[in-house]
């Protein structure tokens, strides 16, 4: 029998089922809305919650008299949040930004070192490795490792994984490396969706919140008939899924239909596009936290986008605190900049609590050594913003406090008075060129230090070049950028007549590349600060030490007569010719002030019959030059700003320095296959070093450099053990399994390997010459001008070495003093009375009758001094250098209060560069002079 359904059945089904769909959706609402209300309601809120910084305000730096060198002042800096709101809207919004800046004549905040009027990157740092490391960076922290991993991949030279080994990063590196800056800026274009067809998909995502609004600027922009000409395809833009089919089509309509396929963006508006997305991928992790588009914007154009502020969605205008430095270019190498933190440095600084992308830290100088007192604490505001990226609500304030002032114990007149004298030297000596064998035309770099001989004190320190602080602050231009780290390797060619083969051989091309280097330090560096870290020869200036050294010991007395025959020989080495300069009889106070070599040597030669080869070494450490190697001595001046640190002739460090400079030859020699001792030839057997290398022939290349190190420095070799060496390297290395090594070729090569160590090395280790060239200021020793200031206010002051500072105090922002710098002795010499007047009595000879007295011969006050010429190395004539010039002072004679070191690269001599000295002593006795000698007239300063 048929079972009857009824029809009421299917209905109560279908309500129920209904029903039941309603009951789970209210349900799920109701949870919603209900029970994770609160959730919802944090996450929204905390998506909207930021903190805003509250930089404080850096110390100030000034000098000795409170002149500020180091201040601060309030900015207008435009600022971006992007939001949601602010992202749909982020082409319009920075088209108008870009159109106001312009109109006001502002430009964008622009440190991004990928520039595209000639396609180039402009790295701030000073060497090409520093560059690399830079570059490297930059690349990978914008993705583009991706793509050289992807490429390598793709032709095999990689495998696909998730994790690479240390050598394949390095093969990721090469590649990364061969993108050129064009290519670079061409996938940055990709990365940041910088095309007018990215800009067009962003402005369809309007149309989801305002459909309208939408239409309207579209039809407007692109200048359509009607809206019905895309409503209907931006309905089925916004169904269509994202990557199917159907949205590529209908998005390609829409391209064609407002003609986006015709538009083309101008290369400088997508690098401005480029700059606000780049700083926005940089703080992606910090969330809503804004960037700063523009810096230190005018009042005005302050103004005029505040009142625009509701057309301009995630742009707002906030005041900071800018560093300024009032005196430019003077005293900068002392007082430093400050800039953006690098790459290569952000995981150090983000440990300390900086925020990388946005805070300025202190680069060089003072700034860099004292940041942690000069940058104070930073504060900050929690806000709730909008959906446009304002502030709605501030819900929390942290202060920030200001850093510390430093007091300097600098000069500043003294100081501009010296950089200004120091540029008018260099400038003289260009300008003369050649005179007899010298050629001055490249003197252009110098530094001069004076320091208070009774404190340590340094009352100046000028490096020339100098850079003005002011450009780092604001951003380098192009044109900046080139000054400071470009050297201008074919102006200086062309300057010196050089042709392309002269411009190849003094600044060659690295392998691979098409950029110049400079190995003969020819160039000047603005950057460099050559008072603290140039190492320089110091010629006759070093005469004194070997004077104090001949005295103290008693080798020589002051009355003694030597006679100067413009030759010197010990009777055992050739004899050194000094050109036809003959000086006749001389007594030390003589000596010093016609800086007579023969005699200075003589002294060496009795102080190493007498003692050893080290005593002139031990008094050159006293004075402040150089420290005993591998001691615990104290490696610096005490100045507190980094510095270098040279070192005077001494045994140890001739015998290490041999010692390495004839392993390197012997590698050579043996690499190349033919003797350079006996002309043998050989198997050509490697000695350098290689990734290669087995454990086995690893220890082999050490033993034997090992030995023949040993064999420079003490004389000894054994031939057993070379050979023996030998055989085990060409039967460990794998290379030479094919080859057969003869017993007559490993004894060739031992002998020229003993050869080249002992009858060469050891030889020119141990040589007397050594003692005797360095007690006239050659051999190995160099020294900062910093130490030659040292020195000389050491032997003035009559022995009492002094720690040199250059900060007097630390004040908080209140003006109570934190710390004083109190003088610091760092040795007492205890050196004879007689010993002291004969040294100084000769220097002061230099200034009035010999090497320095066409500077001094006028000035009333009585000076001492020394003067110099120290060769840079031989053949220098050939690539445009010449000897440095180098002097040294003192004053008041009587009653020394002040010592003046001045350097030149390529001046020549010392005598051509006291009067940088003079200028010193013009400033310091300013109101003496008036006073007491109101005829004479200062050359350097307005009486």
């Amino acid at each position: 029998m048929k079972k009857v359904r009824k029809k009421g059945s299917r209905h109560i089904s279908l309500i129920i089922t209904i029903v039941f769909i309603f009951t789970l959706l209210a349900g799920r609402l109701a949870y919603l809305q209900v029970v994770k209300a609160d959730y919802y309601k944090d996450a929204v809120n905390n998506r909207a919650k930021i903190e805003i910084p509250d930089y404080a305000t850096r110390g100030k730096i000034v000098d000795k008299n409170n002149v500020e060198l180091a201040a601060n002042y309030q900015s207008y800096n435009l600022i971006y949040t992007e939001t949601n709101e602010s992202k749909l809207k982020f082409f319009d919004t920075m088209n108008s930004v870009f159109k106001i800046l312009d109109e006001n004549g502002e430009g964008l905040k622009d440190e991004f070192p990928l520039k595209i009027n000639d396609y180039r990157f402009e790295f701030k740092a000073e060497d090409d490795d520093e560059k690399k490391k830079v570059e490297r960076l930059f690349k990978r922290d914008r993705g583009m490792n991706g793509l050289a991993k992807k490429e390598l991949v793709d032709k095999g030279v990689l495998e696909e994984k998730e994790k690479y080994s240390d050598e394949e990063e390095e093969k990721i590196d090469e590649q990364l490396f061969k993108y050129t800056p064009k290519e670079t800026f061409e996938y940055l274009v990709d990365f940041y969706d910088l095309t007018p067809k990215d800009c067009f998909i962003n402005e369809l995502s309007l149309y989801k919140l305002n459909p309208n609004q939408c239409i309207e600027g579209l039809v407007k922009k692109y200048k359509l008939s009607s809206a019905s000409d895309i409503k209907d395809l931006l309905n089925r833009y916004v169904e269509a899924k994202k990557d199917s089919k159907e949205y590529k089509k209908v998005l390609e309509e829409l391209t064609l239909k407002c003609g986006v396929d015709k538009l083309s963006y101008d290369l400088n508006l997508q690098r401005k596009y480029m700059l606000v997305k780049d700083a926005l991928k940089l703080q992606y992790y910090s969330g809503y936290k804004p960037i700063t588009i523009a810096f230190n914007i005018s009042k005005d154009t302050a103004f005029i986008i505040s009142q625009r502020l509701n057309d301009l969605p995630g742009i707002d205008i906030t005041l900071q605190p800018v560093r300024k430095y009032p005196e430019g270019e003077t005293a900068a190498a002392v007082v430093g900049y400050i800039s953006k933190i690098n790459s290569y440095d952000k995981d150090k600084y983000e440990e300390k609590g900086y925020d990388v992308n946005a805070d300025y830290i202190g680069v060089s100088g003072i700034e860099k050594a004292y940041e942690n007192i000069l940058k104070g604490s930073k504060g900050g505001k929690i806000v709730k913003l909008n959906k446009y990226g304002r502030v709605l609500e501030e819900l929390g304030e942290r202060e920030s406090h200001p850093g510390n002032d430093i007091k300097l114990t600098l000069d500043i007149e003294m100081q501009r008075v010296l950089e200004s004298a120091m540029d008018k030297a260099m400038k003289d000596l260009q300008a003369r060129g050649r005179k007899n064998d010298v050629d001055t035309t490249n003197a252009t770099r110098g530094a001069a230090v004076v320091v208070d001989v009774n404190t340590g004190a340094i009352l100046a320190m000028v490096s020339r070049p100098g850079f003005d602080p002011n450009d780092f602050v604001k951003g380098l231009s192009t044109e900046q950028y080139k000054k400071y780290f470009t050297p201008d390797f074919e102006g200086y060619a062309s300057k010196m007549g050089y042709d392309k083969d002269k411009l190849n051989s003094i600044f060659p091309i690295y392998k691979d590349t098409n950029l110049r280097y400079d190995p003969d330090d020819i160039l000047p560096k603005p950057l460099y600060n050559y008072a603290a870290y140039s190492l320089v020869p110091p010629g006759s200036t070093f005469k004194p030490v070997t004077a104090v050294a001949g005295l103290e010991t008693g080798v020589i007395n002051t009355g003694e007569i030597i006679q100067d025959k413009g030759v010197f020989s010990d009777g055992k080495i050739k004899p050194i010719d000094f050109q036809g300069i003959v000086n006749g009889p001389v007594n030390l106070k003589s000596a010093l002030a016609l800086s007579s070599n023969p005699y200075f040597m003589t002294v060496a030669q009795r102080l190493r019959e007498q003692y050893n080869d080290d005593i002139l070494s031990e008094y050159a450490y006293k004075l402040g030059l150089g420290a005993k190697p591998n001691a615990n001595s104290m490696k610096s001046t005490g100045i507190e700003i980094g510095e270098n640190f040279g070192q005077v002739f001494n045994t140890w460090s001739i015998k290490e320095r041999f010692a390495n400079s004839t392993w390197w030859a012997i590698q050579s020699t043996l690499k190349s296959g033919k003797g350079a001792r006996y002309n043998s030839r050989f198997t050509p057997i490697d000695l350098y070093s290689s990734d290669n290398d087995t454990e086995g022939t690893r220890k082999i290349k050490d033993e034997l450099e090992k030995i023949v190190k040993e064999a420079v420095k003490a004389g000894t070799f054994s031939m057993d053990n070379c050979k023996n060496l030998i055989s085990q390297l060409v039967s460990e290395d794998s290379k030479y399994k094919d080859i057969k090594v003869s017993k007559t070729e490993i004894g060739a090569i031992a002998n020229e390997i003993q050869a080249i160590a002992v009858f060469d090395g050891h030889t020119e280790a141990t040589t007397p010459e050594n003692i005797y060239d360095a007690a006239i200021g050659q051999s190995i020793s160099t020294f900062t001008p910093l130490q030659l200031a040292n020195y000389a206010a050491t032997l003035a002051n009559g022995g009492t070495r002094y720690k040199l500072h250059l900060v007097d105090e630390i004040k908080d922002p209140s003006g109570n003093i934190v710390e004083k710098t109190k003088p610091e002795v760092v040795e007492k010499l205890n050196l004879k009375p007689s010993t002291v007047e004969a040294v100084r009595s000769g220097m002061r000879a230099v200034s009035e009758e010999g090497t320095a007295s066409s500077v001094f011969s006028n000035f009333p006050i009585e000076t001492g001094g020394k003067t110099g010429s120290a060769t840079y190395k031989e053949g220098q004539e050939k690539i445009g250098r010449t000897s440095y010039g180098v002097y040294i002072s003192f004053a008041p004679y009587n009653n020394p209060e002040i010592a003046v070191s001045v350097v030149v690269f390529d001046g020549g001599h010392g005598g051509d560069i006291a009067s940088v000295a003079k200028a010193a002593y013009e400033q310091y006795f300013k109101e003496r002079l008036a006073k007491e000698y109101p005829s004479y007239k200062p050359e350097f300063v307005n009486k």
